[in-house]
């Protein structure tokens, strides 16, 4: 994980200069040590020819020191430099480590694609972080933005531009190559929907009867619009193998002698939307995905400021809908 994390500042240090702290903790139940690592990189800007430098500092600690990462840290920081926190993985949200340290930084960065088991209870501590004053920016989130784009895109067809008030059900196929049933980024972009359209919860997801799949619902007024969440073994290569991914989304939409079906498929790294208006199709778009890297996303979170509200109302209701 360090390794991985380093190489991802190496590869921003000519956009993103800065002073670069890697923690790795090792044995907490061992004895108390500080092994510390200092590099220093300068190349020259192809704009200005100005030397541009970064410094990258590793500390690997054990024992007791693994409970007090922020003491370790907080010294080593740049007063007035904004400082972000990238926890890869699994952040262990809530516990008393993760506190003392993200109270040190001005953004968090998390990829909630990475939560253990479905995610769920992680999706929760994320959502808690935000609403202590944490300001979080989340890869799972950001690689939702062409899914999203591409969905709401099709509604400027002027067919389809009133439809999205007649929503009946949304059915979110997730990528579930083994035993884990991720569903945080199917959960994301449901809370999505729901934030866009003022959906409530009426029912949290839970398993469906008939099989694998996990079902609940929203209300607008007095109308239901079902969910349902939908795993599946994907065939496909690269990433979208990885447990959660999103493999298809669907909106059906009913009113009488009208019926439309909007979908958003993965295809290998593309993105197929298509809509279809009682039958015929009447919109066709399609976008190519960012490589799976981490780095592209990284150097977007470290260009945002402030808070994301429409992530933060997603998330919100995302948390509700997966019952957590």
């Amino acid at each position: 994980t360090a390794e991985r994390a380093a190489a991802v500042i190496h590869a921003l240090a000519r956009r993103h200069p800065s002073r670069a702290v890697i923690l790795s903790p090792g044995d907490p139940d061992g004895p108390t040590s500080v092994d510390a690592h200092i590099y220093a990189a300068c190349q020259l800007s192809e704009r200005s020819g100005a030397e541009i430098c970064t410094e990258e500092i590793l500390l690997k600690v054990g024992g007791e020191l693994c409970q007090h990462l922020a003491t370790a840290v907080a010294p080593l920081l740049i007063h007035d430099l904004p400082v972000v926190l990238w926890w890869p993985d699994d952040p262990p949200f809530g516990s008393r480590q993760f506190r003392d340290i993200a109270a040190e930084c001005d953004r968090l960065l998390v990829d909630s694609g990475t939560f253990r088991d479905d995610g769920t209870r992680r999706l929760a501590g994320m959502a808690a972080a935000m609403s202590g004053g944490v300001s979080v920016v989340d890869i799972g989130w950001l690689r939702l933005t062409l899914w999203r784009e591409l969905l709401a895109g099709m509604f400027d067809h002027p067919l389809l531009t009133n439809e999205l008030g007649n929503v009946r059900s949304v059915r979110i196929d997730v990528a579930r190559p083994g035993q884990t049933f991720r569903i945080t980024k199917a959960a994301c972009f449901a809370g999505w929907l729901a934030s866009r359209l003022d959906w409530e919860i009426k029912q949290p997801i839970g398993p469906d009867g008939d099989g694998d799949s996990l079902v609940g619902s929203f209300r607008q007024g007095r109308r239901e619009i079902r969910v349902e969440f939908r795993p599946t073994r994907a065939t496909l290569d690269g990433s979208v193998r990885s447990a959660g991914s999103l493999v298809r989304v669907e909106l059906e939409m009913a009113r009488p002698r009208c019926a439309v079906r909007a979908r958003v498929t993965r295809q290998a790294d593309h993105l197929l939307a298509t809509a279809d208006w009682n039958g015929a199709q009447v919109t066709r778009r399609a976008g190519q995905l960012e490589p799976f890297d981490e780095t592209p996303f990284v150097a977007e979170a470290l260009d945002r400021t402030g808070y994301d509200r429409i992530f933060e109302l997603a998330l919100m209701r995302a948390v509700r809908l997966a019952g957590a």
